[in-house]
């Protein structure tokens, strides 16, 4: 096959082509190729194919393919051995394809005829056919079986014996055969027709030239390779049983079979259609979203013509197994090829999916490379074994027989990306070439002569004809098989020349008596010739007997040794495939080990670089503790320092008022019990004005040099909590809030007050960002503590918030009464630790009660 464009505009898949005169050389036939086109299955549906001869199509690109935009929209053409338009008929596809076959399979020569296309596309159906359309297949049945219906060996006549030949059986041995298979048990068997599927009785065609002095028997199988694996069809059992596994060899004659597959012997063409269809019930068939029944696997049904020549007396077959020829028919269906986003396939449907366009590719691979061997005359091996599906037709594409294709075709728009690479797979299976198959005559290379079968049975209508009755009066001419002479002369003696007569009579006699002794003696010497024959022929007899003796013990060893290695064999091959699975299942359980332990990898890293972050994170918060405690140590320092100066400063006053109270004796019992009554931590405004001047006057330089920090103020506009830092806040708090109105008392600006969560908007809105608990409770001394756990609100994926708390701010308020502490300890602090350090001065509030604020980080 030749396409019109030239390579350049090509895909790069295009193979190269041949030129014409290599294509048909004297001893090598190419593949023929033929292509039948679906009819549309909707009057909408744009075709994208073109007939413009009987032999060439043309396809147009519909903008919505890929190979519109890749190709730049050019049309193509593909030529073939013929196209069959949408409208032609199953009879005209199989007179021009498959009768070839059948003739050449009548004659002895092996046939293969694929069906390739896209899923959907009509293969099955040029196959089978319908209930009102035969395919192929019955077509070929019922042709061979018209043609050799009269000369069909009894059966059991040729038996598999299991290594892709026959052995031929004597009469008796087919009858014992026959006698078992008909004490089988058969009850409750059922119908194994279906009624969409018929075969068809009219147009009936006759093969011409068939050799009638052979007999022949007809035996079929029916295998399925689904996921690269063959498995037998016709295996005994119910249609629910799962099928095992089964070997694809090479026997003697270098020849690929199937080992161990089920050969039914067929007698009929209803027979053998029947047995099609116990085998088509266990065909792998789902449904996808291109075809409603699609094939998930490749189905091989193969038909094998044994025949083998009578007799010199044309009865029975000659007994020796190397007179036999066995010529095949091989059927396939080829599972479609598929796209998986136009399937959508999942789970088993995408991996037998996956299976099925490997194989088909290993297909296109094999023949690619056969051409470029007989192109370049190169020996690149072919690979053969990467499929079952050329693995098992090997001899076919090796010159064993003649090979034929049809790629059916839908033209509908939507399937041409699938319909141009089919195309373009049989365009390069056109220029593979095969060799044409020797036949030899096997009865003329023994000295057989044609038609002893018709004589024989000549002979039999004449011998019972001559045992009937009416054949009893006949009158034989015995002459002609022992005669010893003419008749006797005329013995009449009453004329003048009985003299004479008698002379003659005399003579006559002395001619028998002569003839009679030559006959005699040539007697003598054949029955010494017989007897001394029958002595050799005995002693041969006895030879022979000794000697038959010898090889059937030897044979019979050879049977035990074959049936010990067919056994180890068949262990050994069972292992392997145990072997194969549990690689597969090892290889599998290493790969998810593999994932595994990428996942893990990867959280290891990931965990690695958190604990890294953790680390830097937990370090700067360490460093700034240290700080603060710094900081801290420089403040306890500093306060103690202070408290010093002002221990020595009351010291110095009251020096100063005894010496005040001694030096003036009328100062009045208020003051003098005010004297007494001054403690440190009390007001100095209390005493008269007279003393106070120089404690104020030493009191003012005193604290200049003390401390920078003053007496503090009470505002009661201003808050010195550092709550509220001008964001919006989420202030959750109980509904009975202990007020403290302090200084200290936590004011949070822009907040909004909730007491309850109920709904996800109160914290997840743009207008917030904070978040603040708020508990109030009582400690072990009985003073009141209120605690403040703020966070930062961090919004999710789902659409959702989370809090992640990052301070602790923590108030205690102490009773005025409590006078359990020294007022040093009651004097008001604030420390606090998140983010930055900031020191914030604090001093006695003016109120009766004093507060402390202390915050803590949240680790």
């Amino acid at each position: 096959m030749k396409s019109a464009k030239s390579r350049t505009r090509l895909n790069d898949m295009r193979t190269p082509s041949r030129s014409k005169q290599n294509l048909y050389q004297g001893d090598r036939d190419p593949v023929h190729v033929y292509c039948r086109l679906r009819p549309m299955q909707n009057d909408n549906d744009n075709s994208c194919i073109n007939i413009l001869s009987p032999t060439t199509v043309l396809m147009v690109p519909p903008p919505t393919a890929l190979a519109y935009r890749n190709e730049n929209s050019k049309t193509m053409k593909y030529t073939f051995k013929e196209v069959f338009p949408p409208n032609s008929n199953q009879q005209e596809i199989f007179d021009k394809v498959a009768y070839p076959l059948v003739d050449g399979l009548i004659k002895g020569k092996n046939g293969l005829l694929f069906t390739y296309g896209v899923t959907g596309s009509g293969k099955t159906f040029t196959m089978t056919g319908d209930t009102q359309n035969c395919g192929i297949l019955p077509r070929c049945l019922n042709v061979i079986f018209k043609t050799i219906n009269d000369l069909q060996a009894h059966k059991y006549i040729f038996k598999p014996d299991r290594m892709n030949m026959f052995d031929v059986q004597t009469e008796a041995e087919a009858m014992l055969e026959r006698q078992k298979e008909l004490h089988k048990f058969r009850s409750g068997r059922k119908n194994n027709s279906n009624p969409d599927l018929v075969m068809s009785n009219t147009d009936i065609s006759k093969v011409d030239g068939v050799i009638e002095d052979n007999q022949y028997a007809v035996f079929v199988t029916y295998i399925e390779i689904y996921n690269n694996s063959v498995f037998d069809l016709l295996e005994e059992g119910p249609p629910s049983k799962s099928l095992s596994t089964k070997m694809i060899r090479e026997d003697a004659s270098h020849k690929m079979y199937v080992h161990n597959v089920t050969e039914v012997e067929i007698k009929s063409a209803e027979e053998a259609f029947e047995t099609f269809y116990l085998g088509l019930k266990r065909k792998r068939m789902a449904h996808t979203n291109l075809n409603a029944e699609s094939s998930r696997s490749h189905s091989v049904f193969t038909i094998r013509l044994v025949q083998a020549p009578v007799d010199e007396v044309g009865e029975a077959v000659i007994q020796k197994k190397e007179f036999i020829t066995i010529s095949q028919l091989s059927l396939v269906d080829l599972a479609g090829s598929e796209r998986t986003n136009r399937t959508q396939n999942t789970g088993d449907r995408l991996r037998e999916a996956s299976n099925i366009n490997k194989s088909l590719m290993t297909l296109r691979t094999c023949l690619e490379m056969l051409r470029e061997n007989q192109l370049n005359s190169a020996k690149n091996k072919v690979p053969y074994r990467e499929s079952r599906i050329t693995h098992l037709f090997k001899n076919f594409f090796e010159g064993e027989g003649q090979v034929r294709m049809i790629v059916c075709a839908n033209p509908r728009a939507e399937d041409y990306d699938e319909t141009l690479q089919v195309m373009r797979f049989a365009e390069m299976a056109a220029e593979v070439e095969v060799a044409k198959p020797q036949i030899t005559d096997i009865a003329a290379s023994i000295g057989l002569m044609s038609g002893r079968r018709k004589a024989n049975r000549l002979f039999n209508m004449a011998r019972d004809k001559l045992e009937k009755a009416e054949a009893k009066d006949l009158e034989l001419d015995l002459g002609l098989v022992y005669s010893l002479g003419p008749d006797f002369p005329s013995l009449e003696l009453n004329s003048s020349q009985a003299a004479h007569i008698t002379k003659e009579l005399m003579a006559h006699l002395e001619m028998r008596i002569n003839r009679r002794e030559t006959l005699r003696r040539t007697l003598a010497l054949k029955d010494e010739k017989f007897r001394s024959a029958l002595l050799e022929l005995q002693k041969e007899v006895l030879e022979l007997r000794s000697e038959n003796a010898s090889l059937n013990a030897q044979l019979s060893t050879e049977k035990r040794r074959n049936h010990a290695f067919e056994e180890r064999l068949t262990r050994s091959e069972n292992e392997v495939i145990n072997y194969q699975k549990k690689l597969t299942e090892m290889t599998e359980y290493s790969s998810s080990l593999k994932r595994e332990m990428q996942e893990k990898d990867l959280l290891l890293n990931q965990n690695k670089l958190d604990k890294a972050k953790q680390k830097k994170l937990l370090e700067r918060k360490y460093q700034h503790k240290m700080a603060a405690e710094h900081e801290k140590a420089k403040e306890i320092i500093s306060e103690k320092e202070r408290l010093e100066n002002a221990n020595e400063e009351k010291e110095n006053r009251l020096r100063i008022i005894e010496n005040a109270l001694k030096g003036e004796k009328h100062l009045d019992t208020g003051a003098q019990t005010s004297v007494r009554d001054f403690t440190p931590g009390s007001t100095p405004r209390a005493l008269p004005a007279h003393l106070l001047s120089p404690f104020i006057a030493q009191s003012k330089d005193s604290q200049t040099s003390r401390s920078r920090r003053g007496v503090a103020i009470a505002n009661p506009r201003h808050r010195r909590s550092l709550s509220a830092d001008g964001k919006g806040w989420v202030e959750h708090a109980p509904n009975k809030l202990v007020p403290m109105g302090t200084v200290m008392k936590p004011s949070i600006g822009n907040s909004k007050l909730v007491n309850k969560l109920t709904n996800v908007k109160d914290i997840a809105n743009t207008k917030t960002s904070k978040y603040c608990l708020i508990s109030q409770e009582q400690d072990t001394d009985g003073e009141l503590e209120t605690k403040l756990y703020k966070g930062d609100i961090v919004p999710t994926c789902g659409g959702g918030a989370q809090v992640i708390f990052n301070d602790v701010e923590m108030l205690k308020q102490f009773s005025p009464t409590n006078e359990r502490e020294p007022s040093s300890n009651r004097t008001s602090g604030c420390a606090r630790h998140s983010g930055k350090r900031r020191d914030t001065g604090c001093s006695p509030p003016p109120t009766p009660s004093t507060v402390k604020k202390q915050r803590v980080d949240d680790d």
